[in-house]
């Protein structure tokens, strides 16, 4: 991959960030950062948040780290309930993530608010060739910095936060500009900006489609859909319980049981197997544990939930072969663009393709005419579906 020439990283001056806990705080800093855009020719802004998911039941947002005109705010929506102030300020500028997926579907969720114009370097890092594209690792590939993660999986609800908590936050903004400048300039060498633009949108439009949908049946997790009905009732009842006890507990629903462990357990089940609860449980889940099996059995069978048919066309023989084709094409032309071969079209979206009738609008329209030769050949012999 070429690179652009490395960039100076901007000075940290100790200090040179604001916790805000308070409405009044708020509103003084939104005003002075007003007046510090109007002077500025760069008028970015950054955005980052932490949530505490890895520590409670219900999932909220702790902390907006904020990055607008060299000023630099960490503002704390547990103990400020109206921020729609700094929204408001932030949706009249472009506004810049690193890996922003999580952060707009917390936004979204919290305040039902969705930027207008998103820039994610994370996406620019991936378009322009770079495998490693954590936040961390660009930072040291392009300069030479190394910033501490050691707060990742923190408790982000605590308070107060203790400095280095705090250092580790305004750190996810500090640098996205500068970061955003070597992309960009990459991104425009080879003529890709287009390309980046699309994804950014993309990908916020893919947010607001999923914050949309209703989840019916949250049960049914992942591996749920190779389960007969025993193992859905078993997985059923396990799901249920486990919600009740992490929220009594007030703990994520991982740290009583896994999704994974839980499909297993119905696996078993479902085989007519004998069902031992984890050894370090306590003795109340296990009581609890074996009856909610005994309820199962007891429930019977006309009250075990159905296996959920999708209503999804099979693909023929022939369908596969051309999805097939199109999958090794798009690869070579991934190897000679130097980018992950996914970025072109995952091969779910090819299968969509090849499967539904003007099925291209799966993809993006920079996608679209980099695979154009690819689709045009294959596509003009398309076969029915069966």
């Amino acid at each position: 991959m070429s690179t652009a020439p490395r960039l100076t990283p901007p000075e940290v001056i100790p200090g040179d960030y604001v916790f805000i806990d308070s409405p009044d705080q708020l509103q003084q800093w939104l005003l002075e950062t007003e007046a510090h855009l109007a002077q500025s020719a760069d008028k970015r802004c950054c955005l980052d948040t932490e949530a505490d998911s890895l520590h409670h039941y219900h999932e909220k947002l702790c902390l907006l780290q904020v990055a607008c005109a060299g000023r630099f705010a960490l503002v704390d929506p547990l103990a400020i309930s109206d921020v729609s102030a700094l929204l408001n300020l932030l949706d009249r500028h472009e506004l810049w993530f690193h890996g922003s997926d999580y952060d707009l579907t917390m936004l979204r969720r919290t305040y039902g608010w969705a930027p207008k114009v998103v820039r994610d370097t994370q996406i620019a890092a991936r378009l322009v060739g770079m495998r490693q594209f954590g936040l961390a690792a660009l930072l040291q590939t392009v300069f030479g910095l190394e910033i501490s993660k050691a707060s990742q999986k923190a408790d982000w609800s605590r308070r107060p936060l203790p400095p280095h908590m705090l250092s580790y936050a305004v750190d996810d903004v500090r640098y996205l500009l500068p970061l955003a400048d070597y992309l960009m300039q990459l991104l425009r060498e080879k003529g890709r900006e287009f390309w980046f633009e699309q994804s950014c949108l993309e990908l916020q439009e893919d947010v607001a489609a999923r914050s949309a949908a209703p989840k019916e049946d949250p049960w049914r997790v992942q591996g749920s859909g190779r389960l007969h009905p025993k193992g859905l009732a078993i997985l059923k009842a396990m799901w249920e319980w486990r919600e009740k006890i992490a929220m009594e507990k007030d703990i994520p629903c991982y740290r009583v049981m896994s999704n994974k462990q839980m499909v297993a357990f119905a696996e078993v089940f479902e085989s007519g197997g004998v069902m031992h609860p984890p050894a370090g449980w306590r003795p109340k889940w296990k009581k609890e544990f074996h009856e909610l099996v005994a309820e199962v059995f007891k429930a019977g069978q006309s009250a075990w939930p159905q296996r959920v048919k999708k209503a999804k066309a099979r693909l023929t023989d022939a369908q596969r072969d051309q999805i097939d084709q199109l999958c090794g094409m798009r690869d070579k032309i991934a190897e000679a663009l130097d980018i992950e071969s996914s970025l072109l079209g995952s091969r779910s979206t090819l299968e969509e393709v090849v499967a539904v009738q003007a099925g291209v609008g799966a993809l993006m329209e920079w996608q679209r005419e980099i695979l154009k030769a690819p689709l045009e050949s294959v596509l003009s012999a398309q076969p029915q579906m069966s």
